[in-house]
């Protein structure tokens, strides 16, 4: 996107008390309000802020056509177009930035889309197409029913029914709500049996038998990522169908242990009873404790053996953890593989009973300032440390923590697949049907590429967030303009036309309690959820378990 900004000649302002925007290198100590940091991929940092002064020496500035005191904020944002509305997210309580986020209206949908639905009837959603040379299959889809009427005849004949998405990788059952007369046969179609004029055989089922039909959908029997459709063959004889459902419904399988995080060392090292009581209440079988790491080695490594084997006897298996964004900075890959391989020198060094099973890294980079302005570089950045892990951990498994919305980052995934022993998902949310949804991609990935995935739950407090939503208007008080090719947010205090781009005008504020993200109001409800969740979750043989947040 370029949002191209004209000579300041002609503004309401007097220039002589204009504000200007300016953009220095991270040691200029130069003065100014309403400050973004940003954090560059090769490790560097910049300033963007705005000051009365028209320029300032090693920077790059901009004239503005408005005072300094009529501005409230400042965001950059990554190149493109923002769309129609905006939301601005900011401190409930006024304090601090008042532009801490922006997202774009729909940027919160749950991702994953691509992958077909479960649970819900999706005859609303395929499209129907007949085939057969005789012509001998009729058929409509409408007022979400299929009706299929077959005439007698020997060459294959039917419909396929098709749909936008992949098809799941889990444990399912095709199950039709059906009636008619007539015994019909149920096939999957996926491109390469589209190639050769061919479809994969399911199973059959007679029309006129009870109403319900389930037929096993093994995601073994064909490629699920290039589904195609479904396709119900006709009879040699003349029948007829109708469909007034169509559901894809997994099948529980075997669940997993849930796990925890013991991020304080003082709790394991000091109070272990504690952190064996907390596990033994909620049922967990993982814990992933920080352990601290001094000169290359683990520190008291007589401490941490005694508490790993006492966890052992409990039933109970102990991963390290680290988590820290700047990790992915070029200079700290060096220093974060030096404590992968602390870990396995520990390991190395006492018997089986008292090793760490693995290494957890939460490195949450997006959270570092300007992520959004070259998401694909840090993305880069995150793999090649990822590489260097692998690379020192001489066969300790390494296990990476990332939010539920990289199921849209399909390269970072791909270049995980080799090095990562499994993911843990942060799918924090409270909608079983929504935690469910945003998983679902994330197992799917396992099962392909044989990795356990975790899904975990946030439990810990959530501090309240205002609102606001923006949508274009002739005047606003948000501006976009183009500043050194870097498109950047200008917050005001009270609309204007903005002279060099597209405004953007406040229509409401809300607050958001961190209800729709955290269990922390109710825990109680989490835990009566769990069950349920874990059943269904283990419909994917990759599934690991639920990995439990600050749940007390």
């Amino acid at each position: 996107m370029r949002i191209c900004l004209p000579l300041l000649i002609a503004f309401a302002v007097n220039l002589s008390h204009a504000a200007s925007l300016h953009s220095c290198p991270a040691g200029v100590q130069a003065a100014g309000s309403h400050e973004a940091r940003i954090t560059l991929p090769d490790g560097g940092a910049r300033r963007v802020f705005v000051s009365g002064e028209e320029s300032i020496a090693g920077c790059r500035s901009m004239r503005l056509p408005v005072p300094l005191e009529s501005i409230a904020g400042l965001r950059p944002l990554a190149s493109g177009d923002p769309g129609e509305t905006l939301f601005l997210h900011g401190p409930a309580d006024g304090q601090g930035s008042e532009i801490e986020s922006v997202s774009a209206a729909g940027s919160d949908s749950p991702p994953g889309g691509r992958t077909m639905p479960l649970r819900e009837d999706l005859l609303a959603h395929l499209r129907l197409q007949t085939f057969g040379s005789e012509e001998r299959a009729q058929a409509e889809l409408a007022d979400g029913r299929l009706r299929l009427h077959c005439g007698a005849g020997g060459k294959p004949a039917g419909v396929i029914l098709r749909g936008p998405w992949a098809a799941t990788r889990a444990r399912a059952d095709i199950v039709l709500q059906a009636s008619g007369n007539g015994r019909f046969a149920l096939q999957v179609l996926d491109e390469a049996a589209a190639a050769r004029g061919e479809a994969h055989a399911l199973g059959a089922f007679d029309a006129g038998a009870p109403a319900r039909h389930a037929i096993s959908l093994p995601p073994t029997r064909y490629d699920p990522a290039a589904w195609q459709g479904f396709v119900l063959v006709c009879p040699p004889d003349a029948a007829s169908l109708q469909v007034d459902a169509l559901r894809v419904m997994p099948r529980a399988g075997d669940v997993a242990g849930r796990s925890a995080w013991v991020w304080d060392a003082r709790a394991w090292r000091e109070r272990p009873q504690e952190v064996f009581a907390h596990a033994q209440r909620h049922a967990l079988r993982t814990l992933f404790v920080s352990v601290p790491v001094r000169e290359g080695r683990v520190d008291d490594p007589q401490a941490l053996a005694a508490f790993i084997r006492r966890a052992g006897a409990l039933g109970l298996s102990v991963w390290s953890v680290d988590g820290d964004a700047q990790m992915v900075l070029p200079q700290e890959h060096a220093p974060s593989a030096a404590r992968v391989r602390a870990y396995a020198d520990y390991n190395r060094s006492v018997e089986a009973a008292a090793r760490l099973q693995g290494a957890q890294f939460d490195v949450e980079h997006y959270l570092l300032p300007g992520y959004e302005l070259d998401a694909q570089a840090w993305d880069r950045r995150y793999l090649e440390l990822a590489r260097a892990l692998h690379e020192a951990a001489g066969g300790l498994p390494l296990e990476f923590v990332m939010p539920f919305w990289w199921a849209d980052k399909q390269a970072l995934l791909q270049g995980l697949a080799p090095l990562a022993s499994g993911l843990t998902v942060m799918d924090y949310r409270t909608r079983r049907e929504e935690i469910l949804a945003l998983a679902q991609p994330f197992l799917d990935w396992g099962v392909r590429h044989g990795r356990r995935v975790r899904i975990a739950l946030e439990a810990g407090p959530v501090a309240p967030e205002r609102q606001h939503r923006f949508t274009r208007a002739g005047s606003g008080e948000l501006w976009l303009l183009d500043f050194e090719r870097t498109p950047v947010l200008l917050l005001l205090t009270a609309p204007r036309p903005n002279p060099g781009g597209i405004a953007y005008r406040r229509v409401s504020s809300r607050i958001l309690d961190g209800s729709a993200t955290t269990f922390h109001g109710d825990p109680g409800r989490l835990l009566r959820m769990l069950p349920e969740l874990e059943g269904e979750l283990s419909a994917w043989t990759s599934f690991g378990g639920i990995a439990l947040h600050e749940l007390k």
